[in-house]
């Protein structure tokens, strides 16, 4: 029951695994950038969490 299922549904269940795979793969990709491109205080950060940290990455960029 389940196999004939899961065959019904098969193509929902394979799109969602490659959409989840293809985010991973390009934010692995984005962050492999960032790390080098985008430091704040000589670290990588991939989402500031701060005002001051905005600040920050505001100045080094201009």
């Amino acid at each position: 029951d389940i196999l004939s299922y899961l065959n019904k549904k098969g193509v929902s269940v394979i799109f969602l695994f490659r959409r989840n795979t293809l985010r991973r793969l390009i934010s692995v990709l984005a962050n492999n950038y960032d790390r080098d491109a985008k430091q704040l205080n000589g670290t990588h950060k991939s989402h500031v969490h701060s005002e001051e940290e905005v600040s920050s990455m505001h100045r080094e960029f201009q």
